[in-house]
């Protein structure tokens, strides 16, 4: 009696993990790991090899460089999620959702680059409201992902439809906010 029955708005294929009948998100989901650390150390690099060593200079690097490139993953997260939901009629799967934490903790390092420049460098956006944006890129996802793991209708691969495009919109904002 106490057995909580999920309720659902129209029945939803299973996933099987793969993209196009032969491409495994599971090696998607480490290859998203494996490029954002040689991203931030090709960044990195990037500072030493232009004679850029002190530390405002490559978190400034990092910051302007992991924006750019959390642009485009949500913008590819946001196409994948249409993919799994729209074309598959699929739910969410443990190895999308680790690609939405690898996200989230892309946003959190990048948010902590700037933040860390903002206190010890003394180093101010060209418009406040960048502060602001930069907060929403971090509380943006975990609210979607909250909404999927307590939706009683399945599917809820929608909510991480809105989540990266409202996050694509937001890490737009904080672009054209940010430079002087």
């Amino acid at each position: 009696m106490s057995q909580k029955m999920t309720r659902q708005t129209r029945p939803y294929n299973e996933f099987d993990g793969k993209i196009a009948g032969f491409i495994s998100i599971q090696k998607l989901d480490f290859a998203l790991i494996t490029v954002m650390m040689l991203f931030i150390i090709a960044v990195v690099a990037l500072a030493v090899l232009s004679g850029n060593t002190t530390a405002y200079a490559m978190l400034h690097l990092v910051h302007y460089h992991l924006s750019r490139y959390s642009l485009f993953m949500a913008t590819v997260m946001f196409v994948l999620a249409l993919y799994i939901g729209l074309r598959k009629h699929a739910d969410v799967t443990p190895y999308f959702r680790r690609g939405v934490y690898v996200i989230v903790g892309t946003m959190v390092v990048e948010s902590l680059a700037g933040l860390v420049m903002f206190l010890f460098a003394n180093v101010r956006p060209a418009e406040d409201i960048h502060l602001i944006y930069g907060m929403a890129t971090i509380l943006c996802l975990p609210f979607f992902i909250f909404v999927e793991t307590t939706a009683e209708k399945r599917p809820s691969m929608g909510s991480y439809m809105w989540g990266f495009a409202i996050l694509a919109g937001i890490i737009f904002r904080c672009i054209s906010t940010g430079a002087a």
